[in-house]
């Protein structure tokens, strides 16, 4: 005899709200393994599609660094993003008010 012929429909028809009430209770902060500083807490989500190869790889290379796969795409994308978007030039190019730090060589507003 089926768990279904046992319990009827109805045992099903609590699991939405089960589960709603344990996603309630979960902390949906970033695990302290992850360099979170305190406070931060992962509020945002990406969403992307890989081949099973490249999965597979960065899985590889997650466990290589003893870090899960999502810290280490977190990590990867956060350096990728520093080298665009960050002013790399010394001060001395930097022009410094208290309102306001602009490098000289690429434009970069820096405050």
């Amino acid at each position: 005899m089926s768990d279904e012929e046992t319990f009827g429909a109805e045992a099903h028809s609590n699991l939405p709200a089960a589960m709603d009430k344990v996603v309630q209770s979960m902390s949906m902060g970033r695990k302290a393994k992850t360099n979170a500083s305190d406070g931060e807490t992962a509020s945002r989500q990406v969403i992307l599609r890989a081949t099973e190869v490249h999965h597979d790889r960065w899985k590889e290379a997650a466990a290589k660094q003893n870090v899960s796969m999502s810290e280490f795409i977190r990590t990867v994308c956060n350096v990728a993003a520093s080298d665009l978007l960050d002013c790399k030039h010394p001060l001395e190019f930097r022009k410094i008010y208290p309102w306001s730090d602009t490098c000289l060589k690429c434009g970069t507003r820096l405050k």
